[in-house]
Order: structure tokens, then C-alpha cells, then sequence
């Protein structure tokens, strides 16, 4: 199965923020780390302000370069959805020897 690695930009105080692994289902791996919160990508939106999800997960995927500079949208384990206030940086496929590839 592939995974996905989703990093948001660097912070204000120059921190750069955990990344997300995700598979080709947008469940959220590292559950040791965020317990059920955040468990499933939805997708991603461009105005976090808005009720709406402009690129659904399984869109995003199939041409990762779109994410960049969207909000990510995910699901917590009791299906309540928050969108994540930090732009995306980028969407890439982890390869297995732990690099990454567009």
C-alpha cells in the first residue's frame, strides 16, 4: 500500500509541524502519536473559513501538487471533522526506503 506524507509550512516561531502519514484510504497512520485525533484525511480546503472541502483525498492522490497550499481537512476516530489552521506545504509519496518521490 502507498503512503502519503503530509507536511504544513513552518511556523511562525520557525518550528516545522509533525508531518501526517496517510494511506491510499486517508487513514492516518503513527495512531501511538495522535490517538484517534486526527484518525482519517478527508481532504483539503482553501479557505478554512468555509464549510466545504474543495479536493477530496482521493482526488488528491492522483496529482499530490494540489494540496500545496491548502488547509488540511481531517476526521478524529469519532467522525467529527476539523480543518487544520497551518497551510499545507506539500503532499508526496513515501517511498519505502524512507525518501520521498513526487
Amino acid at each position: 500500500m502507498t503512503t502519503f506524507k503530509i507536511q504544513q509550512e513552518v511556523l511562525a516561531n520557525h518550528e516545522l509541524p509533525k508531518p501526517f502519514f496517510a494511506d491510499e484510504s486517508g487513514a492516518i497512520g503513527r495512531q501511538d502519536v495522535w490517538k484517534g485525533n486526527p484518525a482519517q484525511v478527508i481532504g483539503f480546503q482553501y479557505d478554512p473559513d468555509l464549510p466545504e472541502i474543495d479536493l477530496l483525498w482521493d482526488d488528491a492522490i492522483q496529482d499530490p501538487d494540489q494540496a500545496s497550499g491548502m488547509y488540511l481537512v481531517t476526521a478524529d476516530a469519532d467522525g467529527n471533522f476539523s480543518t487544520h489552521t497551518i497551510l499545507v506545504e506539500s503532499l508526496t509519496v513515501v517511498t519505502p526506503a524512507g525518501g520521498e518521490s513526487r
